[in-house]
């Protein structure tokens, strides 16, 4: 029974690493879980062999000294091979987070915009000057308008009139979202992409033709994204949506 123990362990380590490589195949592993799990069964089955060879006493430890460092790098390999993208998916949605808010700052800035020129604007320091310096109108009604009318009909009635104000931009649009940001808002961050030192998001204005007629558009892009494969983007070049692809 004895003869048979020093086979137990190579034997348990190869089926581990014939188990590692099948369960990579067969869930589509990246190639550095593929490399390890592979180098598991690899030495797993050079220890098992060595074991079945009548060596001396030296010698057998030089091999398992020689395969105990190689199991523990590559155990390391898998275990950072695992952490690494865990902690690339984390930093990922912290930053996104940030970026988003912005992008979504920017189609405030862009609707308020079309709102008053019927059009979205293409220039970043543009739109940011729209936000810290401009006005848009606020129409505000004067009088008591009966729940059985409307606006319209009260005015018409000569019960009510309307009064158009006009409210600078930044006040009457972000002003008053503190409480439920990431950051205070600054309208000369707003078109900067976060965490990039500086980098613009790429701002593009236009329009797009529908049964005949020209439709404002814009998107906003980051040009600089922490995911290359996935960039934040809020609406589009070729189609009149004002929607986010994280939406």
């Amino acid at each position: 029974m004895s003869d048979y123990k020093k086979y137990i362990f190579p034997a348990v380590f190869t089926v581990i690493g014939l188990i590692a490589v099948i369960n990579g195949i067969t869930s589509h592993q990246n190639g550095t879980f593929m490399l390890g799990a592979f180098a598991i069964l690899l030495a797993g089955a050079v220890s098992l062999v060595a074991s079945m060879v009548h060596l001396n006493k030296n010698l057998r430890l030089i091999i398992s000294l020689a395969l105990a460092v190689i199991v523990s790098g590559l155990a390391y390999s898998n275990y950072m091979s695992i952490k690494i993208p865990i902690e690339f998916q984390a930093e990922k949605v912290r930053r996104y987070a940030h970026v988003v808010e912005h992008l979504k700052d920017i189609r405030t800035a862009q609707l308020a915009y079309k709102a008053k020129y019927q059009k979205f604007q293409a220039n970043g320091d543009s739109l940011v000057a729209f936000v810290k310096y401009d006005s848009i109108a606020f129409i505000k009604a004067i009088g008591e308008v009966p729940d059985t009318m409307s606006l319209e009909d009260a005015i018409k009635a000569g019960i009510a009139t309307r009064d158009t104000l006009y409210v600078n931009v930044l006040d009457s649009l972000f002003a008053g979202k503190k409480e439920d940001r990431l950051m205070p808002f600054n309208p000369d961050s707003m078109i900067v992409v976060p965490f990039t030192g500086g980098a613009r998001f790429d701002i593009q204005a236009g329009t797009v033709e529908r049964s005949g007629v020209n439709v404002p558009v814009f998107q906003a892009t980051d040009s600089k994204p922490f995911d290359p494969r996935d960039p934040m983007q809020v609406g589009s070049m070729s189609d009149p949506k004002t929607n986010g692809n994280w939406e």
